[in-house]
């Protein structure tokens, strides 16, 4: 009877070896994007712009700070309807300079995305192309704690789940 699910055993290993046969491997997606020619370009791009919004917002807080200076200094001296205005030229300063970083960060932002999307999808066919060469069934990405390949046609088992669950 031992012998029996020995064999037993032993025969479900050899008949479905190749489902024992897959190839698991993982990449570090950050390593691997960094290191290529066009994100050096990308980043000399976006470090520019930031560089240019950093100028435009030092020069707006610049100028926020001189008229802050000058009411500091001379606030007391001025007519209280002069003052006001002053006044409320610093707290419209400060907003514009306020929803300015705001906006040009959400710039910056899209345009790196922008410039981000073409390199991701190089990366992707890359990575599909070595697994498919070399026999893997999954690359794991580690950096993004995702897969990074899997089979398209193998392995998805979305609608068995739906059916079990009852859902469309």
């Amino acid at each position: 009877m031992k012998k029996a699910i020995i064999l037993l055993v032993a025969s479900f290993f050899v008949f479905n070896a190749e489902t024992f046969a897959q190839k698991y491997g993982h990449i570090n997606s950050n390593e691997v994007v960094q290191s290529m020619p066009e994100f050096k370009q990308m980043s000399a791009s976006v470090d520019k712009k930031k560089k240019d919004a950093q100028a435009k917002v030092q020069v707006m807080y610049d100028t926020y700070q001189s008229k802050l200076k000058e009411v500091n200094q001379y606030g007391a001296s001025m007519m209280n309807a002069v003052l006001e205005e002053r006044k409320k030229e610093l707290d419209s300063l400060q907003k514009a300079i306020t929803s300015y970083e705001q906006s040009a960060s959400a710039e910056i932002q899209d345009y790196q995305d922008k410039l981000l999307k073409p390199l991701n999808d190089k990366y992707i066919k890359m990575v599909a192309a070595v697994a498919k060469e070399n026999g893997y069934s999954y690359i794991f990405d580690v950096a993004a704690g995702g897969v990074a390949y899997y089979p398209e046609t193998t392995g998805n088992i979305t609608d068995l789940v739906k059916k079990r669950m009852g859902a469309n």
